[in-house]
């Protein structure tokens, strides 16, 4: 049994029964109470989960919350994500938590999958609210799924923490930024964005983060050192295509373009879609893709990858980059590449090896280590 199933089997045995007390939403913004965790509750989920050293303060009420967000072009849609508070005290910063890839509407946060309960419990358990977007086009947005469409992420974070801001007792000082996987992209794609417009960031703890996708993970991922590569590759060229008004059969072959229509078009769980598709990801791609990419050439996929780089800027608030020294699906090099970048520019950057940890591992490892550090930065910020 994995760490995820382990965790989603104690989720299901031990999810609170008591219902969180009605919070008074502003206009626009809806919350719909979702559950309870007491703290005994919380106790066991965390070291059912490997987190035993994490205590847990309070009791946590969670919450789905729906909210406006305006995209690019000036329109409005509604998005959805997951509140958690803890009981009892009034919560003493934001954190603002950013799941990783999901292929479906429903493994989301608002949802109460394994991130979102987890996340719950270990922020809002010790007086944080925590914040955690379930992305557009996924929970209640009715759109495709932007998967590494940064303007959409960054719109679907800032917008939640200026809904999350309206709520009675919500705190106004900076917000600390995490994530997982897609997710660690989503962290740094939100302080960079946040800072731009002079937003205090506290700090940022991405983790396994592709962030130099176009010179560092798509090399790695081409050559399908992991199983979820080719899961990883097509899920960016699908919602590349639709995003940017590019035929799929530029990029993909035109079985593989149909297929990958149906493998995402349509909910199907991460081990299907990694079943259906060839382990060895070229097989996927047009020669005239390959060609660009072998020969360092021009292709419209190449390009909308590079756009969704997150080197080459100067951080302004502390960053840690965490990573599992064996994760195949996001390889070290990136946390170590982004180091490296960063302090370049004089940021204060640090790139922490959690060890010997796969993909999924290396969030368990480094969740405890994160937890530890916003205590540190709490102590400095009084």
């Amino acid at each position: 049994m994995t760490i995820r199933a382990w965790i989603a089997a104690a989720a299901v045995l031990l999810a609170g029964y008591g219902t969180p007390p009605p919070v008074e939403a502003p206009p626009g913004i809806e919350l719909t109470p979702l559950k309870t965790y007491s703290r005994i509750e919380s106790w066991i989920l965390l070291r059912l989960a490997g987190l035993g050293g994490v205590p847990v303060a309070h009791a946590v009420d969670t919450y789905r919350i729906a909210y406006p967000v305006e995209l690019e072009n000036g329109d409005h849609v509604m998005a959805s994500g997951l509140l958690a508070l803890p009981r009892g005290t009034t919560p003493k910063r934001i954190v603002s938590f950013h799941h990783g890839t999901s292929t479906s509407r429903e493994a989301v946060p608002s949802r109460l999958d394994v991130t979102g309960a987890a996340a719950s419990i270990l922020f809002a358990g010790n007086g944080y609210m925590l914040l955690a977007p379930d992305y557009l086009g996924l929970g209640d947005s009715m759109r495709i799924h932007g998967y590494y469409v940064t303007p959409e992420h960054v719109a679907a974070v800032t917008a939640l923490i200026a809904a999350a801001r309206q709520l009675p007792d919500a705190p106004g000082t900076p917000v600390f930024l995490s994530g997982f996987s897609q997710g660690g992209h989503v962290t740094l794609a939100a302080q960079r964005d946040m800072e731009a417009r002079g937003e205090a960031v506290l700090a940022a703890a991405p983790v396994a983060a592709a962030l130099d996708i176009r010179n560092v993970s798509l090399a790695a991922a081409m050559k399908g050192g992991a199983p979820s590569h080719s899961l990883y590759l097509s899920y960016l060229a699908w919602s590349h295509a639709h995003h940017y008004a590019h035929p799929l059969e530029t990029a993909l072959t035109a079985d593989h373009a149909a297929l990958v229509e149906r493998l995402f078009g349509t909910p199907h769980e991460p081990d299907e879609i990694v079943a259906a598709l060839p382990e060895n990801p070229r097989e996927m791609f047009t020669p005239e893709f390959l060609a660009a990419f072998d020969e360092g050439g021009s292709h419209w996929l190449l390009d909308t990858i590079a756009a969704a780089g997150l080197t080459g800027w100067t951080p302004q608030a502390p960053v840690r980059l965490y990573y599992g020294a064996a994760d195949a699906d996001v390889v070290p090099e990136e946390a170590t590449h982004a180091k490296e970048d960063f302090r370049s520019r004089g940021a204060d950057a640090t790139a922490v090896n959690v060890g010997d940890a796969g993909h999924e591992e290396s969030m368990l490892r480094a969740a405890p280590l994160i937890f530890a550090w916003l205590k540190e930065l709490e102590a400095t910020a009084r």
